[in-house]
Order: C-alpha cells, then sequence, then structure tokens
C-alpha cells in the first residue's frame, strides 16, 4: 500500500514537473530558440499527459472500467489466454513467421529502391509489432482508454527523436569524401 502510494505520488511530482517546465519554456518565449528548448518541451508536455492521464485513469472509476462493469486489467486468478488460444497463437506464429521470411528475402533481393525497400521493411516491422504487442502483450483485452494513454505518448516521442536526431543525419552528407 506504502509502494503504490509513493508510486502515486511521484507520477503526480513527475507529471507536475512537465506541465511546469513546458509552462515556462512557453512562458520565456524561447521554446523555438534550439531544438534542445523544443526537444524538452515537448517531452515535458508528453511525460505530464501521460503521468495525470494514468492517474486519471487510475482514480476515476467510469474510466477504470470498460463501460459494461468489466475490471480494467485481467485479475490474476483470471487469465485472459486458455488452451483454446492456441490455434490463435499458431496464426500469429505463422504469421510473424511469414512476415519475417519476407523481410529476410527483401533484405537480399533488390526489387526496388533503397528507399523504397526501406519503407516496405519498416512497414512490415510495424505490423509485426502490432501483432506480438496485442496478442503477446495482452493489449486486445486491455481498456481502450489505456492504450491510447499509452500508444499516443509513444508516437510523439518517436516523432519527436525523428526530428530530434535528423538534422544531424544530413550532416552526414557532407562529412564523406
Amino acid at each position: 500500500m506504502l509502494l503504490s502510494l509513493i508510486g502515486y505520488l511521484f507520477c503526480l511530482a513527475l507529471g507536475a514537473w512537465g506541465f511546469v517546465t513546458t509552462g515556462q519554456l512557453l512562458a520565456s518565449g524561447n521554446i523555438t530558440a534550439t531544438l534542445d528548448n523544443l526537444f524538452l518541451a515537448l517531452f515535458a508536455a508528453l511525460m505530464g499527459v501521460t503521468c495525470f492521464g494514468y492517474l486519471a485513469w487510475r482514480f476515476y472509476p467510469a474510466l477504470a472500467s470498460a463501460g459494461a462493469g468489466a475490471p480494467a486489467y485481467a485479475l490474476p486468478d483470471d487469465p485472459p489466454y486458455t488452451d483454446a488460444h492456441l490455434p490463435l497463437f499458431n496464426k500469429i506464429w505463422i504469421g510473424l513467421l511469414v512476415l519475417t521470411a519476407i523481410e529476410v528475402v527483401l533484405a537480399y533481393v533488390q526489387i526496388a529502391g533503397l528507399l523504397v525497400m526501406l519503407v516496405i521493411l519498416l512497414l512490415l516491422s510495424v505490423v509485426k509489432a502490432g501483432m506480438i504487442m496485442s496478442t503477446f502483450m495482452h493489449l486486445q483485452f486491455d481498456n481502450k482508454l489505456l492504450a491510447l494513454i499509452v500508444v499516443i505518448p509513444a508516437v510523439a516521442c518517436i516523432l519527436i527523436m525523428c526530428g530530434y536526431f535528423f538534422p544531424d543525419s544530413f550532416r552526414l552528407v557532407d562529412l564523406r569524401p
């Protein structure tokens, strides 16, 4: 009980830090002065939204239930999978095996330009990650609001990191002989 309280207080403090830091950068007017300030502001805002979103989901009963009185998470004595799910696991495993085989073939056989190949390989990897997360991480049985609280900040962090690191990758073009 005490550890849960400490965790909730830490999450509250982290969320408050996120919003306060973003507010300070916005008030100072130099949020776009450097890429570091922009990255810090976006990361802090996402941290605040994620932490307060979790706390709202955890303590607001209408958000914590799936609407029909269902629990927001699977109880330990009520596993989401039984032996009846083995055909599903086999289908997912075969699907992952086929997608991996396609990726390996595409890596060795160039059917298009480099950019097209990278886009195809990245899309196949995203599909595989979605299959793994929804089935083996039990996300398909979770509350949809909880999934949004996790997915939206994760996608935003990925986009922020891409925007943060891509300008450095363009420098490499000038460094090559």
